[in-house]
This record gives structure tokens, C-alpha cells and sequence, in this order.
């Protein structure tokens, strides 16, 4: 195999990233009181919301990932 054992797909990062960003943010809301920014961030269904977005986002950088150990266990069996 050329590619190191590490190579992580494009879009896994695509997806990943945001996933990442959403988790922080949904853990900031959790922890502070963000009504005088905005009334819909100062409950707790905002955090969550972004909590349950970030679990979506990186389950599904996962696919991208596997696909790709199943593409090279495929190559390196031919």
C-alpha cells in the first residue's frame, strides 16, 4: 500500500470539523446563559439541539472512514 496508515478521507474532515464545532458550542450553551444574546439560546433545548447535531455530524464522518479501510483491505487483497 502507498497511503500511510493514517489517511483520513476529505470528506470525514468535511464532516468532522463542524461535528467538533458543534459539540463546543452546544457544551457552551449548556454551561452559560446566552438569553441576552438571543431568547431561543437561552434555554436548554439550544444546547442539546448542537449536542444532537454534533453526534450526527461524527457518526457520520465515521462512513467516509470506513469506506475507505474497506477500499484499501479490497486493493490489498487483489
Amino acid at each position: 500500500m502507498d497511503r500511510p496508515a493514517l489517511h483520513i478521507p476529505v470528506l470525514a474532515w468535511l464532516l468532522a470539523i463542524p461535528g467538533v464545532l458543534c459539540l463546543l458550542a452546544g457544551i457552551v450553551l449548556l454551561v452559560g446563559d446566552f438569553a441576552a444574546v438571543h431568547p431561543l439560546l437561552g434555554g436548554a433545548g439550544a444546547g442539546l439541539a448542537l449536542l444532537v447535531s454534533a453526534a450526527a455530524l461524527l457518526g457520520s464522518a465515521g462512513f467516509p472512514i470506513a469506506l475507505q479501510r474497506l477500499a484499501d483491505r479490497d486493493r490489498a487483497d487483489q
